[in-house]
């Protein structure tokens, strides 16, 4: 019995140190994987919907970073859009003109 305990109890801090060194570097190479933008614009409006009509669930300003796990862009008419991740979304995808960012 007491083997087993010690067994378990060993497996556990292995799983959970293997778990904090996973979270650690995967999930910052994951974020540079995507892309990663720079707002240029003094003030940038993050949007519900690639639309110049849709809703501003966010503001940016210039020097913020901003991006996604994938580089995705959208057209409406003559205005281009890039893809961010937000929280303010109601999908966590959120949108900006594709001339307030920089690519970085």
């Amino acid at each position: 019995m007491r083997r087993t305990r010690l067994t378990t109890a060993g497996l556990a801090t292995a799983l959970g140190l293997a778990g904090a060194l996973a979270t650690g570097p995967v999930a910052g190479a994951a974020a540079r994987a995507g892309c990663q933008y720079k707002v240029v614009w003094p003030t940038a409006g993050v949007y519900e919907t690639p639309h110049p009509d849709s809703a501003v669930v966010k503001t940016k300003h210039a020097g913020d970073i901003v991006g996604a796990s994938t580089c995705e862009g959208a057209t409406y008419n003559e205005w281009s859009y890039v893809l961010v991740a937000t929280d303010a979304a109601a999908d966590g995808r959120g949108w900006m003109r594709a001339e307030a960012v920089v690519y970085v």
